[in-house]
């Protein structure tokens, strides 16, 4: 029997300025990274939602191979 588990992530999104940014904690970290210039998460489809959460994601392990090199 395989049982495949999926993670549930919460995305914060907050405009600060003209930008929009995405917030997310991963492993005990708060990540956050900027939206590309138009995005507005209010007004966007859900399919741009999880590239978003994917992003986030690669965010996160880049960040996490930068500390251990460090």
């Amino acid at each position: 029997m395989t049982t495949n588990k999926m993670k549930e992530s919460q995305v914060l999104f907050q405009k600060l300025g003209d930008t929009w940014y995405a917030f997310t904690e991963l492993e005990q970290d708060i990540v956050y990274s900027a939206l590309p210039a138009g995005v507005d998460p209010r007004s966007t489809k859900l399919d741009i939602i999880e590239i978003i959460d994917e992003h986030m994601q690669r965010v996160a392990n880049t960040r996490f191979h930068q500390a251990e090199g460090a």
